[in-house]
């Protein structure tokens, strides 16, 4: 069996709302070598496609930049972000319903973000962008393609940082950069200790462009022997060996294009971003009339943060809590 994962990011660049960090972890049966992990869109492709526009109503899975839609022809922008999420969530042998953002955050492992800030305070309901029964169909056909290719989804954790937290690791000395790192170390770990002796394959983006992964894996393990397999301009690829199990990490320029758990995990960051910043415009558009709601990327979150001072103000709490400084 081998384990094979990825691990994306939503929010790295925002002036307000969080980071999220997502890793989807998938086993398969019949394969092991942590080098070559099979296609995952190929084998389950009775289910899964790369398209929004697949004409046998397939799930799409792909990278978020290219499945948020536009929300100009009425449909929800989030809609196909929804349905995959929710069908790589609710496929396997988890059958607890997820019918509030609440019941998804807490699916995934996210922190509890109204425990830091008013604004986030409150719950939606789910699906969002979906019919219910867009969802149930689209679970039941990605677990018969699951079962049928011998493979299992565990689901997602989606690591969280707001305004907050991204503040104070400001203040300990982190660089902006090492902040979605240290997370994705934490998701490597977890994985480690779910599968200790099996071989795990884990499929990351390229980190801020770099090319040289080394240094920062050999700090990360100190004690296991690190194996340089290629460092190129397209992808940089390590082994990792210990007694239990090998485990090979890559950083692959674009690879949400050639890992579906990558592109799964860029979902999943994007749906519990969105459902976070989805609170935290309802609580400000409730306090200040005529506010156009915001992604929270920086020219538009200052424009933002202009019209919200007062209610911001007035709620008592510090501005750290809502705008980061790095």
């Amino acid at each position: 069996m081998l384990v094979y994962a990825g691990i994306d990011e939503a929010g790295y660049g925002p002036l307000l709302g969080p980071l999220c960090v997502a890793c989807s972890a998938w086993t398969i049966e019949g394969a092991s070598d942590p080098l070559a992990p099979p296609d995952l869109w190929k084998s389950l492709s009775r289910a899964v496609c790369r398209s929004a526009r697949d004409r046998r109503g397939r799930i799409a899975i792909n990278d978020s930049k290219k499945l948020k839609g536009a929300g100009a022809s009425g449909g929800h922008p989030m809609r196909s972000i929804e349905r995959g999420v929710l069908a790589a969530l609710c496929h396997g042998a988890e059958t607890t319903p997820i019918t509030t953002d609440n019941d998804l955050f807490a699916r995934v492992g996210c922190a509890d973000l109204a425990a830091h800030a008013p604004w986030y305070v409150g719950s939606t309901a789910l699906p969002w962008a979906c019919e219910a029964a867009q969802i149930q169909i689209a679970c039941a056909m990605l677990r018969r393609a699951a079962l049928d290719g011998q493979i299992m989804g565990h689901g997602v954790a989606c690591h969280t940082v707001d305004a907050d937290g991204i503040n104070a690791a400001a203040q300990r000395g982190m660089v902006k950069t090492s902040l979605p790192w240290s997370i994705l170390i934490d998701h490597v770990n977890s994985l480690r200790t779910r599968w200790p002796t099996t071989p795990i394959r884990v499929a990351a983006d390229r980190q801020s462009g770099r090319m040289n992964y080394r240094d920062d894996l050999m700090r990360a393990f100190p004690s296991e022997r690190l194996t340089v397999i290629k460092e190129d301009a397209r992808e940089s690829l390590y082994r990792l060996d210990r007694s239990d199990a090998p485990l090979v990490i890559s950083f692959t320029v674009a690879g949400e294009t050639g890992h579906l758990p990558i592109a799964l995990a860029s979902m999943a960051a994007k749906y519990v971003r969105e459902l976070w910043m989805a609170r935290l415009n309802r609580w400000f558009l409730e306090r200040v009339s005529n506010l156009a709601p915001t992604a929270g990327y920086v020219k538009d979150g200052r424009r933002f943060v202009g019209c919200v001072r007062g209610a911001l103000a007035a709620s008592g709490v510090d501005e750290s809590r809502l705008i980061r400084t790095i």
